[in-house]
């Protein structure tokens, strides 16, 4: 999967910090997180720290890595780390699809998402 940076800094696509919203985020690699396929970009180090302390406290919706709805995100999601990064979805039956074939779904929202930006 290619970064988006290019892209986004290309377009010049502006996002907001999700920590801090009046400030306008840094389009780095270095200063991204990612919760399942959804992207998050911070203002300053500082920013992404405190988003890694609690990242639910900052994020309201996600996409489901399997069904790719977006839903309101809590700490009593069903949620299941691979390969370093976080993935919530919006019940057990998406969560157990998701174990029957992680590397099918991993990337399979952003993968789609660059093939329609090229």
């Amino acid at each position: 999967m290619q970064d988006p940076e290019p892209y986004l800094r290309n377009q010049k696509i502006e996002v907001p910090c999700v920590v801090y919203p009046k400030k306008m985020a840094r389009i780095d690699s270095s200063n991204r997180r990612r919760l399942g396929h959804d992207l998050f970009y911070f203002s300053t180090a500082q920013a992404m720290s405190q988003f890694d302390r609690d990242p639910l406290k900052y994020v309201k919706t996600l996409s489901d890595p399997v069904s790719s709805d977006r839903f309101k995100v809590s700490h009593a999601s069903p949620r299941e780390e691979y390969k370093s990064r976080m993935y919530y979805f919006t019940s057990e039956g998406t969560r157990a699809t998701f174990d029957t074939d992680r590397e099918k779904y991993r990337d399979r929202r952003a993968a789609v998402m660059l093939e329609d930006m090229e």
